[in-house]
């Protein structure tokens, strides 16, 4: 009985560190930069430089420029985490994800950058 109590606790204690993945389907695709703003303003940054594409597998491929980098994706609710290969996992707060917008806040060095995406 003793060793079924710790079982269980052990499998509970276990499915609990795992991370919630709702795979938002709306974000599967291939998606484009269409605005930056930087304080809910128009920036100079060139949002069409920026590429993301969101896989059923849950990985991802995103070019910004001549940067380019892949990884996994995984939705909880409102946030979008990434994890580049050989990187730590990041978050971004999904303002619209209905399948042809895609916008999501960011916090880059305590500056609130939006970045808008329509699906190609």
């Amino acid at each position: 009985m003793k060793k079924t109590l710790f079982f269980i606790g052990i499998l509970s204690a276990l499915l609990a560190c795992q991370k919630v993945n709702d795979k938002n389907p709306k974000l599967i695709g291939s998606w484009i930069g269409e605005k930056w703003l930087i304080f809910d303003k128009p920036s100079d940054l060139d949002a069409a430089q920026v590429h993301f594409e969101f896989k059923e597998d849950g990985s991802y491929a995103a070019q910004f420029g001549q940067q380019e980098e892949t990884g996994i994706w995984r939705t909880e609710k409102d946030k979008l985490y990434t994890t580049a290969q050989g990187k730590k996992e990041i978050m971004v707060r999904l303002i619209t994800a209905d399948g042809q917008h895609l916008d999501f806040e960011m916090n880059r060095g305590g500056q609130k950058e939006t970045l808008q995406l329509i699906k190609k």
